[in-house]
């Protein structure tokens, strides 16, 4: 069974919609950073075959076509991204999420999973929930509108109707959990820095546009090959030697276990390696055995790994946590060959893999740095080296580890 370590937050998925409804990222509808449903299906088009030039886990997609599968809206009934299945001889293989707006990175995300929305099992339970909220106020509850607010937030709005025919009120129904979700009690009194909160918005749209521009040029000339370095580009980087190891006590214990195992053979042979150095940092980091098995909060992660150090005679080592971790920053640490932990709250689908990480810490090693940016990681699950595309998570912290 596939864990994850720091467990759902309830204060920090409300920071975190609180932020979705408050500061709202997308274009309007025909405003020139919107992405028309043909645009999107060329840019998808294009890159089902470009994924296979630089992840291994598609080989078949360069032979696949693909087709629209669903419209995701926001909040505000704006278009957010575009999904369309991937078909493999008349066969579904996967999809790709393409945003609806230039204000966001161009692919969402690609898995040979499926979304929430075409799962029958949870909207069967979604209609469900819509229902019994609608009957208690003796009302029905219309057709679902499918939304799309960023990582792993797929919900379902249903209209709710009454005997007139008339929509008079709405509910909304969070597809993965699911359970109804009221976003006006989840803004109540959470304290935001609305200026950082701008600041880092309006980097994310520069970063996007940019990889719109990328994209579509590609497009464009017909390369369907990564790209070799280049000015702009550092291409690919990589920390060799970082153990894999799979999930213990915790993922974020587990993960920071990988961090200080590579630093035992770098330098650093007082530490224990595998379980037994999981286990020391599970319990300095304070992970829960009960009643959430293998639960971490996440601001104890730092602190939890230089009390280890200490423990074994290496005070010099810093371990910082940072909540704004910027792609500079990730290639800078890969480059220094100092691998760290990232700890995401709904975490995206990393490759190889069909069901999104959620609430999960993993331990960085490397990056892609090409029209789209990914991460490199070794995530806890198995021990395989996966990769993700930066960005796809509502919210990342990294844990720098410098000795």
């Amino acid at each position: 069974m596939k864990k994850k370590g720091i467990g759902k937050s309830v204060l920090l998925l409300a920071v975190l919609l609180t932020i979705c409804i408050s500061t709202p990222v997308y274009a309007a509808p025909g405003s020139p950073n919107s992405v028309s449903i043909g645009d999107a299906e060329i840019i998808a088009s294009f890159y089902v075959r470009y994924i296979p030039t630089f992840i291994a886990d598609y080989p078949e997609w360069p032979e696949t076509t693909v087709k629209l599968s669903t419209v995701y809206y926001d909040l505000d009934g704006k278009k957010s991204a575009y999904a369309f299945n991937v078909i493999e001889n008349g066969q579904y293989a996967g999809y790709i999420l393409i945003s609806a707006t230039r204000d966001n990175y161009p692919i969402l995300v690609f898995s040979k999973g499926r979304t929430p929305n075409t799962i029958t099992e949870l909207t069967t339970r979604s209609e469900t929930l819509a229902q019994e909220r609608a009957n208690e106020r003796g009302l029905i509850a219309g057709k679902a509108k499918p939304l799309y607010l960023g990582a792993t937030f797929y919900y379902a709005e249903y209209p709710l109707i009454d005997a007139r025919g008339e929509v008079v009120d709405s509910v909304v129904v969070d597809l993965t959990a699911p359970v109804i979700v009221d976003f006006k009690e989840l803004q109540l009194g959470i304290p935001i820095d609305e200026k950082e909160l701008l600041r880092q918005q309006q980097m994310k749209k520069q970063e996007a546009n940019a990889l719109w521009d990328a994209i579509e040029e590609k497009v464009r000339e017909g390369v369907t090959a990564a790209p070799k370095n280049s000015a702009s580009s550092r291409g690919s980087g990589r920390i060799s030697d970082v153990p894999k190891y799979e999930w213990h006590r915790g993922c974020s214990p587990t993960a920071a276990g990988m961090v200080l195992g590579y630093w035992d053979s770098h330098g650093y042979p007082n530490f224990p390696v595998g379980n037994p150095l999981i286990g020391e940092l599970a319990d300095a980091m304070g992970t829960w055995d009960w009643p959430i098995h293998g639960f971490t909060w996440p601001l104890d992660i730092d602190n939890g790994i230089e009390e280890v150090c200490e423990n074994h005679g290496y005070s010099n080592f810093d371990a910082s946590n940072d909540l704004w971790m910027s792609w500079s920053e990730i290639k800078d640490e890969v480059d220094a060959d100092r691998p760290f932990v990232i700890s995401m709250l709904r975490g995206g689908t990393g490759s190889g893999h069909s069901q999104p990480y959620g609430e999960h810490s993993v331990t960085c090693v490397g990056y892609d740095d090409y029209d789209e940016d990914y991460v490199v990681i070794h995530d806890t699950w198995d021990t395989q080296v996966h990769t993700l595309a930066y960005g796809n998570w509502w919210m990342a912290m990294a844990t720098w580890v410098m000795p």
